[in-house]
């Protein structure tokens, strides 16, 4: 009976060591697995992609015709003639209308035969002075009405002349303000001629953004009627000035014309893209994904089916809206790990959770 306990007893004893070992076991495997766990580190991640970086922004004002010239009457008159409607092409000098000058004409042939009187008086009145015949104020007087009558015909000539309205530079005629039969008033406006060669954008300009600004540069230019065509422009000439209602600089910009362009007309609205620091299709990472230790600065790539990141230095360029610039390094395309990057060095095990997303900054 005694030993038959003890057999029990032994048995016992080796069960209990039994289980002893393997609770030993699964704790010890159970503290790895903990152990690994908390040394991977959850991230998320982004793409280094091409992005506009630049210093931009973007204004809006109509198109203009650089010059444009009101015709008016130099003579008072009636109408005999108009030449010329909206949207016909005109050249300097092209007669656009006539004024009736009857009145002026026999003006001048009464004034020419006053002129060729004062030329005989003049001759006479100097062989006389020669002769010591009459004094040189008498001499003097003929001068003068001789100049006078010489003027009065230059004056009528004028007239006579300003009864052909003539254009007084080259391009189209956008306005026509008059008809055959109408009378008309000195310094009346009958036309608008405006030369299409040149047009030009004058939008006003904060004196925050007019700094980076200069005569010469490039700029984008976009038209609402035109969507899907970009044009292009040069700023021309920045005025000195300030506008003292809007409080605007103006700066005028040139549109450049190119071949096959669409159509554009003085009063079409633009929106013109200024550039200060021009930074076009560079690759850019989220700036929060750029880590700068003791004076170095780096991003963490995947690698090892996304389990690991490697460490890679990189020069970063500008900073703006939330991106960095990455002049060297990396190139587009390349997946980065974008935040979580305290615990990370080179090597560290990850697990990705999600793509960073930025919100609140442009695209």
């Amino acid at each position: 009976m005694v030993n038959f306990d003890m057999n029990i007893f032994n048995n016992l004893k080796k069960l209990f060591f039994l289980l002893i070992v393997i609770i030993s076991v699964s704790c010890s495997e159970a503290g790895d697995q903990n152990s690994e766990t908390r040394l991977v580190t959850p991230v998320t991640v982004a793409v280094a992609e091409l992005r506009d970086l630049s210093d931009a922004f973007t204004v809006s004002s109509e198109v203009v015709a650089y010059k444009r010239s009101y015709v008016a009457s130099r003579i008072s008159g009636l109408v005999e003639e108009v030449n010329f409607e909206e949207g016909e092409i005109v050249r300097n000098g092209d007669i656009m209308a006539k004024i009736d000058i009857r009145l002026q004409q026999t003006e001048l042939r009464r004034a020419l035969a006053v002129l060729n009187e004062a030329e005989d008086v003049y001759e006479r009145t100097f062989t006389l002075f020669e002769s010591g015949a009459v004094s040189r104020a008498d001499l003097m007087t003929a001068e003068r009405s001789l100049e006078q009558a010489r003027s009065e015909v230059e004056r009528l000539e004028l007239a006579v002349e300003f009864g052909s309205v003539r254009a007084p530079i080259s391009g189209v005629v956008t306005a026509r303000l008059t008809e055959a039969g109408n009378n008309i008033g000195v310094n009346e406006r009958m036309f608008t001629v405006t030369d299409m060669s040149l047009l030009v954008i004058r939008p006003g300009i904060s004196e925050l953004n007019l700094a980076g600004l200069i005569e010469g540069m490039e700029v984008d230019v976009m038209m609402d009627v035109y969507p899907d065509h970009a044009f292009s422009g040069t700023i021309r000439r920045i005025f000195p000035n300030m506008d003292p209602v809007s409080g605007l600089f103006t700066v005028e910009v040139e549109l450049i014309r190119e071949k096959e362009q669409p159509v554009v007309r003085p009063g079409f609205l633009a929106r013109i893209r200024f550039a200060a620091y021009e930074r076009r299709e560079v690759v850019s990472v989220p700036s929060e994904s750029v880590v700068e230790r003791n004076g170095e600065r780096f991003l963490f790539l995947l690698e090892n089916d996304d389990e690991n990141v490697i460490q890679i230095p990189v020069l970063v360029g500008v900073q703006r809206d939330g991106y960095a610039e990455i002049l060297d390094g990396i190139e587009s395309g390349v997946t980065i790990v974008a935040t979580n990057l305290d615990g990370l060095s080179d090597g560290s095990a990850v697990r990705v959770v999600g793509t960073f997303r930025r919100h609140g900054f442009r695209n």
